[in-house]
C-alpha cells in the first residue's frame, strides 16, 4: 500500500520535483564549478563530477518525459518548462567541461543540442499552441533564451579543444618587459599576463613563440594557467567576444520578456492552473534572471573585459577599463587565481614503516584494494614549514634551473658530471621510474645520515625532501603526469623489499624501546645500512683486500667500491633467501644503497653533496616536465594545477625568453649562504 502511494506520489509530482533538481544542480554548479581551480581535494572532485554528469542527464531525462506524456490542463504549465530545460542543459559559465576529454566531445554536444532542441520545440507546440497568446510567446522567448544559451556551451567545448587553440594562437613577436616592471598588485600582474597568454597558449599547443619575458615570474605563470584552465574548462573563450556578450544579452533579455509576458499571463488566465506549478514557475523564471544577471555582471567585470578595454586604449575606452579595475580591486579576484602553493608528497620508508594492520587497511586488503588505499592514505600536501616555505621552494628551484642550464633532455647527468660523480650515471640513464625510486631511496638516507663536516642548511634539506617525495608521489599517484611506460611492479617490489626488511628490523632489533623512541624511518634507513654492512662481513666472496683499514662501516664499503663498482651487491644480500627473489626485490634498495654510500668516497664538486642532489631533483624534474604530454599538464588544471606544470612553463620561458638578472636569485640571497 505504501508504495502504491509513493508511485502516485511520484506520478503526480515527478517531473515539478526533477524540474527543480535540475535548477538546483545548476546553481551548484554556477557556485562551486570553478573552486577546483585552486583546490586538489578527491571530495569535491566527486561531488563535482556528479553533479556535472547529473546536471545534464536530469534535464534531459525530464525533457523526454515531457515530450511523451499528456498532461491536462490544471497541469499544462509543466509544458512550460521545457524550455528552462534547455537554458539548463547551455550550463553555468564556470564549468563547460569538467575533464580535457569534454572538449574533444563537442560533436557529440552539438547532435544533444539539436536533438534537445527539438525536443523542446516539439513540446511548446503540442502544448502550448493553445494556452493563450502572452503564455505561448513566453515560452518562445524562453526557447531562444535556452538555444543560444545551449549553443554557446557548444561552442565553448569546441574553442577549449587544443587544435582550437593552436589556431588563435598569435604567433607574432611580443615584449612585455615594460609593461610588467611597475606592476603594483596582483590585479595588473593579471592583466600582463592576458598580454602574455599567447605564449602560453603557444606552450600547451607546440607552437614556438619569441619574445622578451620579465620578472614577477612565478606569479606570472600561475596566472597564465589560471587564464588556461579558462579556456580549456569555462566559457571564457566565447563569453569574452563580441558574439558572446551578445549571446548573454539575448539570454538575459529573453528571461526577463519571458518573465513580464508569464506575469500577465497569470493575471489574466491563471485561475485554471495548479497552485504549485504556478510557484515552480516562479522560482524557475526569477532564478534564471538572477543566474543570467549574475553571469552578465561576471563577464562585464571580468579580467577579460579589462584587457579587451586596454587593447582599445586611445579610443575613449579609458575610463571602462579604469572603472571595471577599480571595482575588481575592492574585490581581490585576481588574487583566487594565484596558484594554491599545495605539493603533493609520497615518502616510501614512511609508507613501509607504518602500521598497516588497522581494520581500514585489513578490509581494503580482503577487498583486493590494498594499493589504492595505501596510495590515499600515505599521500600527504606540502603547503611551507618552519624551514621552507612554498616561496622558498619556488626560488630555490629557480636558481637551479639557471645554474642547470637550458637543456631539457637531461634526467641528473649534467648535475652529477657537474660534481664528478660520472660513476653514478648509470643511475640516471636506467628507466625513468627506477631512477625515481632510487635517488629516492639516496636521499632519505642522504637527508637522515649526513657525512662530512660543515653546517647542514635546514632550508635546502627540506627543499630536497620536498622535491624527492613529489617526484615519488608523481610515480606512485599521478603516473600519468611521467613519460613513457611507469611499471607499477618497480614500485611495488621496491615496497615488498622494504616491508621485508621493517619486519626483520622490528624482529631481531634489541631493546624493542630503541626502535620506538626514534622515528620509524629512521630506524628502517638505519637498518639497511647495518644490514649492508653485516652482509659484507660474513660473505666470503668479498676481497679481502677491503678489509685493510679500520674495520668500520664506512671505510669496508669504501674499499668495496675502490676494488669493483657496483660488486655484486645482490649476490651478498641474496644469502639465505631464495634466489629467485632476490634480484628484482632487492636491486633497486640496495642499488640506492650502494650511490649513497660511493658518493661519499668521491671528491667533492662544485657543490655540496646536498645541492648535488637537490639540483640532480631539479634536473630531472624538468627532464619530466617537458616530456609529460600537454594534455596531462592541461588535464591537472582541472585538479588545483601541479608544481610540475609550473616548472614545465617556467623551463620555457628560461629557454626561449631573456629573463632579467634580478628576475633570478642566488642560493646565499634565499637561504643566506651554504656551508
Amino acid at each position: 500500500m505504501a508504495v502504491g502511494g509513493l508511485l502516485h506520489l511520484w506520478n503526480e509530482l515527478g517531473v515539478q520535483v526533477m524540474v527543480l533538481v535540475s535548477f538546483a544542480l545548476q546553481v551548484f554548479l554556477l557556485v562551486y564549478g570553478g573552486i577546483r581551480r585552486r583546490n586538489s581535494s578527491a571530495v569535491l572532485r566527486i561531488v563535482l563530477w556528479l553533479a556535472y554528469l547529473s546536471a545534464d542527464s536530469t534535464a534531459i531525462y525530464t525533457l523526454g518525459h515531457l515530450s511523451v506524456v499528456s498532461r491536462s490542463r490544471e497541469h499544462q504549465l509543466v509544458a512550460f518548462w521545457a524550455p528552462f530545460l534547455l537554458l539548463h542543459l547551455g550550463g553555468p559559465d564556470s564549468i563547460t567541461a569538467y575533464a580535457l576529454e569534454d572538449n574533444r566531445l563537442w560533436l557529440r554536444h552539438l547532435q544533444t543540442l539539436t536533438v534537445q532542441s527539438v525536443a523542446a520545440a516539439y513540446v511548446v507546440y503540442k502544448y502550448m499552441a493553445g494556452s493563450g497568446a502572452l503564455l505561448l510567446l513566453a515560452s518562445i522567448s524562453m526557447f531562444v533564451a535556452g538555444l543560444v544559451k545551449y549553443g554557446e556551451r557548444t561552442w565553448a567545448l569546441k574553442c577549449g579543444n587544443m587544435d582550437s587553440i593552436a589556431n588563435r594562437v598569435d604567433r607574432s613577436e611580443k615584449s612585455f618587459e615594460s609593461l610588467i616592471q611597475h606592476t603594483r598588485d596582483e590585479e595588473e600582474m593579471l592583466l600582463a599576463a592576458h598580454s602574455h597568454f599567447d605564449v602560453c597558449k603557444g606552450f600547451f599547443t607546440d607552437v614556438t613563440m619569441t619574445g622578451d619575458s620579465t620578472r614577477n615570474l612565478y606569479q606570472l605563470l600561475e596566472m597564465e594557467l589560471s587564464l588556461m584552465y579558462d579556456i580549456l574548462y569555462t566559457k571564457a573563450a566565447v563569453i569574452h567576444t563580441w558574439y558572446g556578450l551578445c549571446i548573454h544579452f539575448l539570454s538575459l533579455l529573453g528571461v526577463a520578456v519571458a518573465f513580464l509576458l508569464f506575469q500577465l499571463s497569470i493575471n489574466s488566465t491563471g485561475d485554471g492552473y495548479s497552485k504549485v506549478d504556478v510557484v515552480i514557475s516562479y522560482v524557475l523564471l526569477a532564478g534564471a534572471l538572477v543566474v543570467e544577471a549574475i553571469s552578465w555582471c561576471r563577464a562585464l567585470l571580468s579580467t577579460w573585459t579589462s584587457c579587451t578595454f586596454m587593447g582599445r586604449r586611445g579610443r575613449g575606452w579609458e575610463w571602462l577599463l579604469h572603472v571595471v579595475t577599480s571595482l575588481r580591486r575592492r574585490v581581490q579576484p585576481a588574487r583566487r587565481r594565484l596558484w594554491s602553493g599545495s605539493i603533493g608528497q609520497y615518502n616510501l620508508l614512511h609508507r613501509c614503516t607504518s602500521d598497516r594492520n588497522g581494520i581500514r587497511s585489513r578490509m581494503a586488503k580482503k577487498l583486493g584494494l590494498e594499493d589504492r588505499w595505501n596510495k590515499m592514505c600515505f599521500s600527504t600536501t606540502f603547503s611551507g614549514s618552519e624551514f621552507c616555505s612554498v616561496e622558498d621552494l619556488k626560488m630555490l628551484v629557480l636558481g637551479a634551473m639557471a645554474t642547470i642550464g637550458t637543456g631539457m633532455n637531461s634526467r641528473g647527468s649534467a648535475t652529477l658530471g657537474r660534481n664528478q660523480c660520472e660513476v653514478n650515471k648509470w643511475s640516471v640513464d636506467m628507466d625513468l621510474d627506477k631512477s625515481i625510486l632510487v635517488w629516492h631511496i639516496v636521499t632519505d638516507l642522504v637527508i637522515r645520515f649526513p657525512r662530512g663536516g660543515g653546517k647542514v642548511n635546514k632550508m635546502l634539506v627540506e627543499a630536497t625532501k620536498v622535491l624527492s617525495n613529489y617526484m615519488m608521489f608523481l610515480l606512485v599517484a599521478k603516473p600519468d603526469m611521467l613519460p613513457g611506460r611507469m611499471r607499477r611492479e618497480v614500485y611495488l617490489n621496491a615496497c615488498k623489499e622494504l616491508d621485508r626488511e621493517w619486519t626483520r628490523c622490528l624482529d631481531k632489533w634489541s631493546p624493542l624501546e630503541e626502535v620506538e623512541s626514534r622515528p620509524r624511518e629512521d630506524v628502517l634507513a638505519d637498518w639497511l645500512l647495518a644490514d649492508l654492512y653485516h652482509s659484507l662481513l660474513k660473505n666470503p666472496d668479498c676481497p679481502s683486500e677491503i678489509f685493510i683499514e679500520r674495520y668500520d662501516r664506512e671505510n669496508i664499503i669504501r674499499g668495496l667500491i675502490r676494488w669493483s663498482p657496483r660488486f655484486s651487491l645482490l649476490t651478498i644480500l641474496a644469502k639465505g633467501r631464495k634466489e629467485e627473489e632476490a634480484p628484482e626485490h632487492a636491486k633497486d634498495v640496495y642499488n640506492a644503497i650502494w650511490i649513497y654510500e660511493s658518493i661519499w668516497s668521491t671528491p667533492r664538486g662544485k657543490d655540496t653533496w646536498l645541492e648535488m642532489i637537490f639540483h640532480m631533483w631539479v634536473e630531472m624534474m624538468v627532464y619530466v616536465a617537458e616530456h609529460c604530454s600537454r594534455d596531462s599538464h592541461a588535464r591537472h588544471l582541472s585538479h588545483g594545477g601541479e608544481f610540475i606544470t609550473i616548472t614545465w612553463l617556467m623551463a620555457r620561458h628560461i629557454k626561449y625568453y631573456s629573463i632579467p638578472d634580478d628576475a633570478i636569485p642566488n642560493y646565499g640571497s634565499i637561504t643566506g649562504g651554504f656551508a
